[in-house]
């Protein structure tokens, strides 16, 4: 997700859309051919649109300016209102209401939505029970307080680490700052042992899930996770209901199963559970369960104590955290009784899509989602993603009744179960592989209703990226979504690679779909992360007041699905994704002499492989810019079978070392982080993580038949 935030204050320009939405309505009533397009040039935008023709431009922004029409602030702020009424717990009674909402909605739309039903392997908290027991006994606290404008709040569940073993274990407490593994092995050669112990870390820096696999290797028995003010609290600022920041109740609900490993239901990784009686692991068998302690998160007024009655040597001065005092390692002065009772079982949860059938390629499929399970009510995390697909829906479904259609298949989707393992998403994707055969593009939102946008992407989508934010006014600004992203990161664009952590993970590192992560974000919106502080209060007090960022972001997201759906070439640039391997490969080599004082692993045929790669894709390109100046249509269906084909090039169907699951070469989520990206994941997981230069050789092997695929899939030799 994407944190930070400027004040929102202006909208769109009021005329503009008024404008736009009486051309709607001057549309003809009567459904037009399924091809058919409008015949008047655009009111805004000139320069063609990467990826179409000259004419297909000009449709094409004509279209774009009647979609970003229809998004409005007061829907968004009511669709919120009513989706986080209540807490939405995936295989919940509240995430089904929120299910029925959600296809209420799309239905009302014109549209006709499908709830998909699967059977994922889930717990919810049973027992929860933290007791200090030294140097003094007290009971802390495992759930916030209720704030009076919240509803249902006896179904928001107590502290929860989804999948973390139960168990009931008691002892000293050892602090290991943020439970990184190089923070565990600062602790060893500082001759502090956790072995036997309850780690206390703070969240932050990776995964949670890393944290307690890592205690769990150094002895550790269980281990709790708080936030500290440092990060996310009274440090940075006013404090909920008064701020946007953590209050010292503010719980960080989330998983700690090994997403590193696999996404999706832990007892079927790799083909979907959309059956109760699909084929099933014992979760003694699962790889996303191995490893772990019983985990329990908690606030920082919890952690307080705890904290505060250690002894042992002083903690380095970056361990130190925001609250009043020197934090110590221990052991000695702090013990605790962890009692964690958590139930395990096959439940349900609800995906709900949408399919718009395409006018000229049904085959081809551009899939835009965002998750609609919270771990409270979830205004920012992730109503703010499912409400854009919603306004998304909406204006595609106006657009439907004045006869449009897109040229290729448009699946909207709002997923289940993100916040224990991307479930619902992942399992979609196991069970329509061969459809995503043919998908252009996955379009992912997690968070996406604040002033300051971001974005990750594969390198092959980062101008589609750019352009759709040129096309978007910023409220609160003079210029474009664009402007604004430059003017909040220095005069740059930042586009991050994908890693780990959202819905995309299936679509892209498994079955090779080019995906974008398109969010925005408000200053503060960490403090709300996974809390029950994430309502409608916080979002409509302080993350968009004015609820015109996720309008903004509506349009603009809008903006980047239909060019995918419409394009007559689809623009998918991979000469700069080349050019970006190429530059890993050489920093892999370099590494090699750091870190083992010489070169194990020769990639300098690789690296000559990704500057033929280059060199074939610019050559495409040429092609392309050719083939569009001349309306030459065979020529179009030729180049987009080569440019969709090229991304699934990049994958190993062995997997990747360690982990089958994972199948992209160029990019997967750190071992050892979780979220964030590892680049040339098989060479670097082989060498530095597995000391094995001979799994590493062969993952070489295997990464330059991938380089060679992709350069001669963008080779125009035996086009026919």
């Amino acid at each position: 997700m994407f944190r930070s935030r400027t004040p929102a204050l202006a909208a769109l320009s009021a005329a503009a859309v008024t404008l736009a939405a009486a051309t709607l309505d001057a549309a003809p009533a009567t459904a037009q051919p399924a091809t058919a397009q409008p015949a008047t040039a655009p009111t805004t935008g000139n320069d063609p649109i990467a990826g179409f023709t000259a004419q297909g431009s000009r449709w094409q922004r004509q279209y774009e300016k009647l979609f970003s029409a229809v998004p409005s602030a007061a829907k968004a702020r009511s669709l919120d209102a009513e989706l986080s009424s209540e807490p939405a717990v995936t295989t919940t009674t509240g995430d089904w209401h929120r299910v029925q909402r959600i296809a209420k909605q799309f239905a009302s739309y014109g549209l006709k939505p499908q709830i998909r039903t699967y059977y994922a392997y889930t717990s919810l908290p049973k027992k929860v029970s933290l007791q200090m027991t030294a140097p003094e006994r007290a009971t802390l606290p495992v759930k916030e307080k209720q704030r009076p404008w919240q509803k249902h709040f006896d179904e928001v569940i107590p502290a929860h680490n989804g999948l973390s073993p139960s168990g009931d274990v008691q002892g000293d407490v050892v602090y290991a700052n943020y439970g990184r593994p190089q923070d565990f092995e600062q602790l060893a050669k500082a001759g502090v042992s956790v072995k036997g112990k309850i780690v206390l870390v703070r969240y932050g820096q990776v995964f949670r899930g890393i944290k307690p696999r890592d205690a769990a290797r150094y002895g550790a028995k269980g281990v709790l996770i708080y936030s500290d003010p440092a990060d996310d609290g009274f440090a940075r600022g006013p404090v909920y209901p008064d701020g946007p920041w953590r209050a010292s109740d503010g719980i960080q609900r989330g998983s700690v199963a090994q997403i590193q490993l696999a996404s999706g239901d832990p007892l079927t990784p790799g083909w979907s559970d959309d059956s109760p009686k699909a084929r099933r692991l014992k979760p003694s068998e699962a790889p996303m369960l191995q490893g772990l302690v019983p985990t329990l998160p908690i606030s920082y007024g919890a952690a307080e104590p705890l904290l505060r009655s250690l002894t042992g040597a002083q903690a380095p001065k970056d361990w130190q955290g925001g609250l009043p005092f020197t934090y110590r390692l221990g052991p000695g002065g702090t013990k605790v009784h962890l009692d964690l009772e958590n139930a395990f079982q096959v439940r349900r949860l609800w995906d709900v899509t949408v399919t718009i059938p395409g006018s000229e390629r049904p085959d081809q499929e551009v899939v835009l989602g965002a998750h609609h399970d919270a771990w409270a009510y979830g205004s920012d995390d992730n109503l703010s993603g499912t409400e854009n697909v919603l306004q998304i829906g909406r204006a595609l479904g106006t657009l439907l009744k004045q006869g449009w259609r897109p040229k290729r298949t448009v699946v909207l989707a709002t997923w289940d179960g993100e916040e224990y393992g991307l479930f619902g998403s992942t399992e979609y994707a196991e069970q329509q592989g061969e459809r995503l055969r043919n998908a252009v593009a996955y379009v992912n939102m997690d968070g996406a209703g604040g002033s300051q946008f971001g974005a990750e992407a594969t390198p092959a989508l980062d101008q589609s990226v750019i352009d759709a934010a040129k096309e978007v006014a910023w409220p609160g600004t003079d210029g474009t979504a664009y402007d604004a992203w430059k003017a909040q990161n220095g005069g740059k664009t930042p586009i991050d690679r994908i890693g780990g952590g959202s819905d995309f993970q299936a679509f892209f590192q498994r079955y090779g779909v080019p995906a974008m992560n398109l969010g925005s974000s408000s200053p503060g919106s960490s403090g709300n992360y996974h809390c029950s502080c994430d309502d409608f209060y916080w979002m409509s007090h302080f993350g968009d007041p004015t609820w015109e960022y996720h309008a903004a972001m509506s349009r603009l997201v809008g903006i980047a699905t239909l060019r995918l759906a419409d394009a007559d070439v689809v623009a998918l640039r991979y000469s700069p994704y080349a050019a970006e391997t190429a530059q890993y490969l050489t920093a892999f080599t370099e590494q090699q002499r750091t870190r083992l004082g010489k070169v194990v692993v020769d990639v300098s045929r690789d690296i000559d492989q990704a500057k033929a790669w280059q060199k074939a894709a610019d050559a495409l390109q040429a092609r392309a810019q050719q083939a569009l100046g001349k309306g030459d249509t065979a020529e179009f269906r030729r180049l987009n079978a080569r440019l969709m084909q090229d991304e699934r090039d990049l994958l190993s169907q062995a997997g990747l070392p360690g982990r089958p699951w994972y199948r992209h070469q160029i990019y997967a989520p750190g071992m050892d982080t979780g979220y964030a990206t590892q680049r040339l994941p098989g060479l670097n997981d082989a060498l530095f993580l597995q000391n094995d230069p001979a799994t590493a050789k062969a993952y070489e092997a295997r990464l330059y038949s991938s380089l060679r695929a992709a350069t001669r899939t963008l080779t125009p030799e035996g086009d026919g």
